[in-house]
C-alpha cells in the first residue's frame, strides 16, 4: 500500500491518513516557498520553529513543514499514546517486550539528590552504587595508586569493546579531549575483530603500565573476547608473568554478567556492573564509560550525566508541542514515512565530533531498523532512514556534489559549535577564531543551500555560475554554545529519546536487535571451517561462499 492509496481513502479519518493527504498537497510547495525570505509570516514561522534548551539550540525551520503539518504530527503522537508510553518508560515498566525487560538507561544518570520517578527507585540506587565504585577506580588511577603486575603505576588505558561498548565512550573521548584536565592518562580504543587497532598499541605502549578495560554487556561477544585474549597474551609475554596474575592487576571488567567476569579471572574489586535492562547502545552513562572518566576526570563525567539527565527531565515534563525529542522524532518520521526520503545525513561541523555519525547509526538503525511491529504484523512503510555522514567540511569535498546536483533527496542534521576557548598566543587565537568563523559560515551556507537550492544564489552571482542546485533537502541545525560535557550529554540524550518516540509512532520495540544475531551464528560455523575445527563445507548454503572459502584456504596455505 503506497501513500497515494492511503491519501485517497475516503472511509475513515485517522491522523496517519491525514498526514499522507497533507504530504501529497505539500508537494506543490517547495522549501523556498515556505522559507519565503522577505515575508513576515516566514519570519514568524522561523521563530516558532527554533528552540533553546540551556546551551543547546535546535532549529527545525528548514524542515518541509507548515504549522498545519506540525498540528497533524502532534495529533498523531497523541493518538499513538506517546505521553502514556513515555511514562511507562520512566516508571520501569517492561517496555522491552521481546526480552521482557525494562529500559532504564535514564537511571544511570539520575542524580542522587533527586527523587526518581516511582518504579525507577531501585534502578537508580543500583546505578548510583556502581558510580561510587567507578569513582574509586578513577581516583586510584589518577592518584598513582593503581599498579600493574610489576609494581608500576598505570599510564595508559586500552578500552576493548564493540558497538555500544565502544562507540559512545570513543565519541566522548574524542569530543572532549581538549577540555581542561590535570590527568596524565591516555585512553585508546580497540573494537575491530581483525586486530588492526590492537597491533599498533602493542608496538608502542609500555606493557607494565597499561590497564585493559574489557567492556562487554553479555561478556560473550566474539570480537571483544578475541581482542582481550590477544592483549593479555601480549602483556603476559612481554612481562614474563602468567595471564592470571595479569588479570588480577591489569584488567577491569564492565558487564551485566559478574559471574562470567569472575570465571574469566577478573577480581571482584575490578568489576563494574550494569543491569541487562540497559541496552548496549544506551550504556555510555553506565560504568561502560569508565575509560571516559579515567581520561577526563569525574567532574567532566558527572557533567556529561547531568546534561543527559536534564534532557531526560525535559522529555518527561515538557508538553509535546515544546518537547525537543518529540519534535525531532515527528519531523524525522514525517521525512521518512510521509515524504519518502530514504536516507538521513549527520553532518557535524566540528572535527571533534567525527564519530557522531557512527554513534547515531547504531542508535537509530539498530533500534528502529525493523519491519515487524509489536503486534507481530508487518509494517508497510520504512521505519528508519539509512543514517550516514561525515564531518561537514570534509564531506563538502566528497559527496556534497551529488547532494546538491544529483537526483537523490536526503534529509540532514547539521551540528555546529558556536565558540571554542583555546589557550594560545594572541596571534594563534586570532587565526583559530577565523577558522571557527569560516566553519560556521560554511555550515550555515550549506544548510541554506540544502533547503533553497538555486534560490539561494545571490542576484549578483546569477548568470555567472552553474545552476541546477536541487534544494528541497529538509534539514535541522543543532547548535551547541560550546562543546562541553553538559552539552554533548544533552545532545545524545535528545537523540535517545527521539528514537523512543519514533518507536512509539511506528509500534516497534527499539530495545532489542534480533537482526544482528543470525550473521554472528553463521560466522561461528564458518570460523570453525577456517580454523580447521570442522571438515568439509556441508553447512555452506551457497556455492559463492563455498568458492570463497576455498580461495581463502588456498591463499592461507
Amino acid at each position: 500500500m503506497n501513500s497515494s492509496t492511503l491519501s485517497r481513502s475516503p472511509r475513515t479519518y485517522t491522523p496517519v491518513n491525514a498526514l499522507y493527504a497533507h504530504a501529497e498537497q505539500l508537494q506543490a510547495h517547495s522549501l523556498s516557498d515556505l522559507l519565503g525570505c522577505d515575508s513576515s509570516s516566514a519570519q514568524q514561522r522561523a521563530s516558532a520553529l527554533a528552540f533553546t534548551f540551556g546551551s543547546l539550540h535546535v532549529d527545525i525551520s528548514k524542515q518541509r513543514i507548515t504549522p498545519h503539518t506540525l498540528k497533524l504530527l502532534i495529533d498523531w503522537a497523541h493518538s499513538c499514546g506517546v505521553q502514556e508510553k513515555r511514562q511507562a518508560l520512566f516508571s520501569g515498566q517492561k517496555v522491552n517486550t521481546s526480552e521482557r525487560r525494562e529500559a532504564l538507561h535514564m537511571a544511570a544518570r539520575w542524580p542522587k539528590h533527586k527523587t526518581p520517578p516511582k518504579g525507577m527507585e531501585a534502578a537508580a540506587a543500583f546505578c548510583q552504587q556502581q558510580q561510587l565504585r567507578l569513582a574509586d577506580m578513577v581516583s586510584r588511577v589518577h592518584e598513582g595508586r593503581w599498579f600493574g603486575a610489576t609494581g608500576q603505576a598505570i599510564t595508559d588505558v586500552v578500552h576493548i569493546g564493540v558497538g555500544g561498548s565502544d562507540l559512545g565512550p570513543k565519541l566522548i573521548s574524542e569530543a572532549l579531549a581538549d577540555r581542561p584536565s590535570h590527568q596524565k592518562l591516555s585512553v585508546h580504543y580497540v573494537s575491530t575483530m581483525d586486530g588492526a587497532q590492537l597491533l599498533p598499541l602493542m608496538e608502542c605502549l609500555n606493557p607494565a603500565t597499561t590497564l585493559l578495560v574489557l567492556a562487554s554487556k553479555s561478556f560473550t561477544t566474539a570480537d571483544t573476547q578475541f581482542n582481550v585474549r590477544t592483549a593479555l597474551a601480549w602483556l603476559s609475554e612481554a612481562l614474563e608473568i602468567d595471564i592470571s596474575t595479569i588479570c588480577h592487576h591489569q584488567l577491569v571488567g564492565v558487564s551485566s554478567k559478574p559471574e562470567k567476569m569472575t570465571e574469566f579471572g577478573i577480581p571482584e574489586a575490578h568489576q563494574l556492573v550494569f543491569k541487562d535492562w540497559i541496552g548496549g547502545r544506551f550504556s555510555l552513562w553506565t560504568p561502560i564509560g569508565v575509560s571516559v572518566a579515567m581520561q577526563l576526570g569525574m567532574e567532566q563525567f558527572n557533567a556529561l550525566l547531568a546534561g543527559a539527565h536534564d534532557m531526560d527531565q525535559h522529555f518527561l515534563d515538557a508538553p509535546l508541542e515544546e518537547n525537543l525529542p518529540t519534535l525531532l522524532a515527528l519531523v524525522g518520521a514525517w521525512n521518512c514515512q510521509f515524504l519518502n526520503i530514504p536516507t538521513h545525513a549527520v553532518l557535524p561541523y566540528d572535527g571533534r565530533l567525527k564519530s557522531l555519525a557512527a554513534y547515531l547509526q547504531q542508535l537509530e538503525m539498530e533500534s528502529n531498523g525493523k519491519s515487524v511491529g509489536l503486534d507481530g504484523r508487518s509494517v508497510n512503510h520504512a521505519t528508519c532512514p539509512i543514517m550516514w555522514g561525515d564531518v561537514g567540511p570534509n564531506a563538502q569535498h566528497a559527496f556534497y556534489q551529488l547532494l546538491h546536483q544529483g537526483g537523490h533527496t536526503v534529509s540532514a542534521d547539521f551540528v555546529a559549535v558556536a565558540k571554542r576557548d583555546v589557550v594560545a598566543t594572541d596571534e594563534v587565537s586570532s587565526a583559530l577564531c577565523a577558522q571557527e568563523q569560516l566553519t560556521l559560515a560554511n555550515c550555515l551556507a550549506q544548510s541554506q543551500l540544502f533547503a533553497l537550492g538555486d534560490d539561494a544564489i545571490p542576484a549578483s552571482l546569477r548568470g555567472h555560475m552553474a545552476q541546477g542546485y536541487r534544494g528541497n533537502h529538509p534539514n535541522s541545525l543543532l547548535l551547541l554554545k560550546e562543546l562541553d560535557a553538559w552539552g554533548i550529554g544533552a545532545l545524545l540524550a535528545l537523540y535517545e529519546h527521539k528514537v523512543f518516540v519514533q518507536s512509539v509512532l511506528w509500534n516497534l520495540n527499539p530495545f532489542d536487535q534480533p537482526g544482528v544475531e543470525l550473521g554472528k551464528q553463521l560466522a561461528t560455523s564458518l570460523y570453525e571451517m577456517l580454523a580447521g575445527e570442522t571438515l568439509g563445507h556441508n553447512n555452506v548454503k551457497d556455492p559463492s561462499t563455498e568458492q570463497l572459502l576455498c580461495k581463502i584456504n588456498e591463499w592461507r596455505q
